[in-house]
């Protein structure tokens, strides 16, 4: 049983690590005396360091005076006062290599707990690229108004010593003109280039910022229960064992989901992901699916499946789209709906579709929301408390629009949500369909 202990907490810290290696910003985590304890690639890479060299060494090597010499004391005065100056917002600063030269970058601290003991985690985003772009635009702008201020002058005295020349006079006039215009075509084009790349950045943050919060909660417990089935080690211990084994899988099954989605969006939004048509026997995959539910579900909740089409109905489709389809639903009635709850799949046929519907008796989605439940990030008020990332949604809805699909949904607030999608019939679906 220590084997298996252990061989759990290895893959635990492996899976962590392989965490931080796909986040794009560096990550670092140290503890209260400001010792590095994790970092990823991207970290030590924008330091100069090797990983290796940055260990259990005081974070403070990394920044310039005079926080170098003060930080540990903004650590302790953090902790002594509870005051938060910098955790939970994000600001630029200064960053030492480990050449003794400085860059911006922008820095972003979060606090959290294992075991009573405090930790802190940096996002971290090299600003250098940012700046110089900033700096050249800056640039640009100043030859740009000194151009349009020479070319201005040039025309005035031109017109007070060409009046004889009228017409030539307005012919340059208009050429001046459009030159100014085509100047601020291209500092418009300039500045919505800017925008673009702080919108692109601000994205990359909050998907880190998400990973890194909704991450904390399932490691903390993973850890917990690590530590405590060690004392579960003689035969009248192994429920507690057991169950403690249950919520390592279930926080590595969310976990694990989290990715998933992150992985799914980015391969959307590149365009990098494909259709591939094949026979689903459409029935056997739910059923699949809702078994998978088994150990994940609440106490007493009942997940019922009532097939309208007959045992034996195929549709011809993308296996993997449709699993991340009605995976994502059964686990959203799951999370939303109280312990003795009902969960109801109903697969039926129509003319031109094949029909599922998820729906649940649970928390409902608030009316004035119900227009944003598929926007990227979107979480309802009503389950700020609950963990999620606000992707599952809009993820489905991107799958169903590759697919050619649709989907819709009825709910009120504390009476439950019923989603119902439909996908398009093919010429090789099921002979057998009722339609």
């Amino acid at each position: 049983m220590k084997e298996s202990n252990a061989q759990h907490f290895y893959q635990t810290a492996n899976f962590l690590s392989s965490v931080l290696e796909t986040a794009i910003d560096a990550i670092i985590i140290i503890n209260e005396k400001g010792q590095i304890l994790l970092l990823n690639e991207n970290a030590a890479k924008i330091f100069g360091y090797d990983k290796d060299e940055l260990l259990l060494q005081n974070i403070n090597v990394l920044t310039p005076e005079p926080h170098h010499s003060q930080h540990d004391q903004y650590i302790q005065n953090h902790i002594q006062t509870g005051i938060k100056k910098i955790i939970g917002i994000g600001r630029e600063v200064m960053g030492v290599k480990k050449n003794g030269s400085q860059f911006p970058v922008r820095l972003a601290v979060s606090k959290f707990m294992v075991d009573e003991q405090i930790y802190f985690t940096g996002v971290i985003h090299d600003l250098t690229t940012q700046k110089e772009v900033e700096q050249k635009l800056i640039y640009v702008n100043k030859n740009l108004e000194n151009l349009v201020d020479s070319r201005t002058g040039q025309l005035r005295e031109s017109i007070h010593q060409l009046s004889s020349n009228n017409r030539a006079l307005e012919n340059e006039i208009n050429e001046r003109i459009e030159i100014e215009k085509k100047i601020k075509v291209r500092e418009q084009e300039l500045l919505n280039a800017l925008e673009k790349e702080r919108d692109l950045n601000l994205l990359k943050s909050r998907f880190v910022s998400i990973a890194s919060h909704e991450f904390r909660t399932p490691l903390a417990n993973i850890l917990s229960s690590i530590n405590l089935i060690e004392h579960y080690d003689t035969e009248e211990t192994r429920d507690k064992r057991n169950n403690h084994l249950n919520k390592i899988k279930n926080n590595i099954h969310y976990l694990n989901g989290i990715l998933n989605e992150f992985l799914t969006l980015t391969r959307i939004e590149e365009g990098k992901f494909n259709v591939k048509q094949e026979p689903i026997d459409l029935i056997q995959l739910i059923h699949e699916i809702t078994e998978e539910f088994i150990q994940l579900k609440k106490p007493d909740q009942t997940i019922r499946m009532i097939n309208l089409c007959g045992s034996d109905y195929q549709i011809l489709s993308d296996q993997n789209c449709i699993r991340h389809i009605v995976n994502n639903l059964i686990a959203n009635a799951v999370k939303y709906s109280g312990d003795a709850s009902q969960i109801d799949i109903i697969i039926q046929d129509s003319v031109k579709h094949t029909e599922i519907t998820v729906a649940d008796d649970g928390i409902g989605i608030p009316e004035s929301e119900q227009k944003f439940i598929f926007d990227i990030f979107y979480r309802g008020s009503n389950v700020l408390n609950i963990q999620g990332t606000g992707l599952g949604l809009n993820i489905v809805k991107k799958y169903l629009d590759v697919l050619h699909g649709n989907i819709s949904f009825k709910s009120e607030e504390n009476e439950g949500t019923q989603f119902t999608i439909k996908l398009p019939k093919h010429d090789s679906q099921n002979k057998n369909s009722t339609d």
